[in-house]
């Protein structure tokens, strides 16, 4: 279904903004700056390119007072939205061209396979292809998609979606409002093994370690496609609330995630190791085990942390190291080739 058109005094009156221009311009939708169309609204930021706003043709553009003669001079045929914030204002406008459909309301589908003593809050759903296992407990508003598993013992919050593939494996808590994507497992055993002699094998074999903890999500966590959260041996591995975790994260078992981490997509964090609050973690970066990583701090893409890194610290390369020590290692790698 096509988005609603809106008359740019009527996209003003919605999003709080104070118009400059036509009033009357139709707007069809919301677009890229770099190729949006005189029929679409975008925004203006500092961290626009120029070539981004020379190709530009949009209709209007939303824009805050920082860029706003900018907005003026190079971009003189669109209407301007004068906000504070133009990137959030401009999230708004995506949302009312791309209305959320409402939610359907099923209940507990005859076609999902259902375990015994399920406890189940208001408007909830279970879609058909769901598993869910043995006291299993679902709070109010939740969506459980098709060919998602709920192992036994799980405890849902409220206004928890877990979408399709995702595996919860037995005694995982999740708390209020987290998001699950596809194929995610939750609660799978820890990569944890004894290296023994043994009679049928003298050179030693790998002898696997019961895990009998669990995984506790709190809070407002999201956790992206193909995510993969280890259970603890002894006591639950734990992802703090607010944390984002991207597509193919691996967390090791006994970790202890920190409230509003950011992780990007394919970070693998060994095992027993801590984190504190607003820790951000590049794409592929690697972690070793049994770390503490500090409160606000920072590692750039494809590191690897073998060591601890203090509170506020930014790190990079490999192996990671604070960010001022390595930009000097790598001006001197880039001058050993006129040196020899």
């Amino acid at each position: 279904m096509s988005p609603t058109p809106f008359l740019v005094q009527q996209l003003a009156r919605q999003l709080g903004a104070t118009l400059e221009g036509d009033p009357a311009r139709l707007i069809h939708s919301a677009g890229r700056l770099a190729n949006a169309t005189p029929e679409q609204v975008s925004f203006l930021t500092a961290g626009a390119s120029g070539a981004d706003i020379a190709n530009s043709h949009a209709g209007a553009v939303i824009v805050d007072q920082s860029q706003l003669d900018t907005a003026r001079t190079r971009l003189p045929g669109s209407v301007r939205l004068i906000v504070a914030d133009a990137q959030a204002t401009f999230l708004d406008a995506l949302a009312l061209f791309h209305p959320t459909p409402a939610r359907v309301d099923i209940g507990v589908s005859e076609k999902a396979c259902v375990g015994e003593e399920l406890t189940i809050g208001e408007a909830s759903n279970v879609h058909p292809g769901a598993t869910i296992g043995n006291r299993v407990t679902i709070g109010d508003r939740c969506d459980i998609h098709p060919a998602a598993v709920i192992g036994d013992d799980c405890q849902l919050g409220q206004d928890v979606v877990i979408h399709p593939g995702v595996v919860t494996y037995a005694g995982t808590t999740i708390g209020d409002r987290v998001i699950i994507h596809a194929n995610a497992v939750i609660g799978a055993d820890g990569f944890g093994f004894r290296f023994v002699q043994t009679d049928n094998f003298p050179d030693g074999q790998f002898l696997k370690i019961i895990h009998y903890g669990s995984v506790r999500i709190e809070d407002d966590v999201e956790i992206g496609a193909g995510a993969t959260i280890d259970r603890g041996m002894i006591d639950a591995t734990v992802i703090g609330t607010g944390t984002k975790i991207d597509d193919q994260v691996m967390i090791g078992h006994n970790c202890s995630i920190g409230p509003h981490n950011a992780f990007a997509s394919q970070v693998g964090i060994g095992g027993s190791t801590s984190t504190g609050g607003y820790v951000r973690l590049g794409g592929q970066v690697g972690m070793s085990d049994h770390l503490s990583i500090g409160e606000g701090a920072s590692v750039a893409a494809k590191a690897a942390v073998a060591r601890d890194i203090p509170a506020g610290e930014t790190q990079l390369g490999s192996p990671a190291g604070p960010e001022s020590e390595q930009l000097r290692v790598l001006i001197a790698q880039k001058r050993l080739p006129d040196l020899l």
